[in-house]
């Protein structure tokens, strides 16, 4: 059986993400593109067009093309329309992170999705080394350290200047790449509790340090979005001294224990790939479920509220 995809929003993360996934899948034929862009949506699929509707109306897209499965890739403020909608037409979605731009209407799409069928696109908590790094943690930790940095005002805010406007993108870097942060110390150690933040400026912060409170103890969770380089790593230090840490850049476990590198080169397709092999009934399918993820987002509401400007912020 093949199922009708289906994208709305069809800018770099799907181009990026999204799309070389969706085309190696033969049980999934895209089929339908919304995007208020169409010019520019055709440019993006390419060869892949042939065939395709291309609109830039969401009734079209749902009527005329009858996804089966739907992206949502649009901005964090557009998500809540066309999730519900899509959800309404009798889809099975997969929205980008975090749920929408303010957090009543992230609980208003995670209560839309009780039945199951609104997945959230936080991937890391699925890497192949998260079952390793954990296993391989001391039995006292005393002290949990996630440090996530991009180069995001060079690569990604030209394409995606909306990321600048606290208005449409709902927050910084905290909700931009602090959704993964989170997502991750939640799968490793349980679910935080927030403490404290610093940000460099309120709004659309680029750099954060925040203090969580896990099960295992507290952590502190540094992110830089206009850094030089990409890194994403979880360092943990025993009471020994000794540190472990689970390096996603890199694709290893550094411990006492040695190295253990991946297999998977690409750990941040594992929620797409997640999501369509679940979809498709495939043996591996999984997902991150809107409520767990609304979890996330009010976690990060809650820092937020507590948050203080450092301008000078580093970190």
């Amino acid at each position: 059986m093949t199922l009708r995809y289906g994208v709305i929003g069809c800018g770099r993360v799907f181009q990026r993400y999204h799309l070389p996934v969706v085309t190696q899948h033969a049980d999934f034929e895209l089929v339908a593109v919304c995007d208020a862009d169409e010019d520019s949506a055709r440019k993006v699929l390419g060869p892949a067009a042939d065939g395709v509707l291309v609109t830039g109306s969401l009734t079209e897209f749902l009527a005329a093309g009858r996804p089966d499965v739907v992206a949502v890739c649009t901005p964090n403020d557009a998500h809540a329309e066309p999730v519900l909608a899509a959800l309404a037409a009798g889809a099975r979605v997969l929205c980008e992170k975090p749920l929408a731009a303010d957090l009543d209407s992230a609980r208003e799409l995670a209560g839309a999705a009780s039945d199951g069928r609104l997945s959230v696109n936080l991937p890391y908590r699925f890497h192949e080394l998260v079952p390793v790094f954990r296993d391989a943690l001391p039995a006292e930790p005393r002290q949990i350290t996630l440090t996530f940095t991009t180069a995001g005002q060079r690569l990604w805010r030209p394409v995606t200047n909306w990321y600048g406007d606290a208005r449409r993108a709902g927050g910084g870097a905290l909700l931009d790449l602090g959704s993964h942060a989170l997502d991750l110390l939640e799968a490793v150690f349980g679910t935080p509790k927030a403490v404290s933040c610093r940000v460099d400026r309120p709004g659309a912060e680029e750099r954060v340090v925040a203090e969580v409170e896990l099960p295992g103890g507290p952590a502190t969770v540094r992110i830089d979005r206009a850094s030089r380089t990409l890194g994403l790593s979880l360092e943990v230090v025993g009471a020994d001294g000794e540190s472990t840490v689970l390096d996603l850049k890199r694709g290893e476990v550094r411990g006492a224990g040695g190295v253990v590198a991946a297999r998977e080169r690409q750990p941040e397709l594992a929620a797409i790939r997640g999501f369509l092999d679940a979809v498709a009934g495939r043996p591996g399918g999984r997902t991150v479920p809107a409520a767990e993820a609304l979890r996330v987002q009010e976690l990060i509401a809650e820092l937020y509220a507590v948050s203080v400007p450092e301008e000078t912020l580093t970190v």
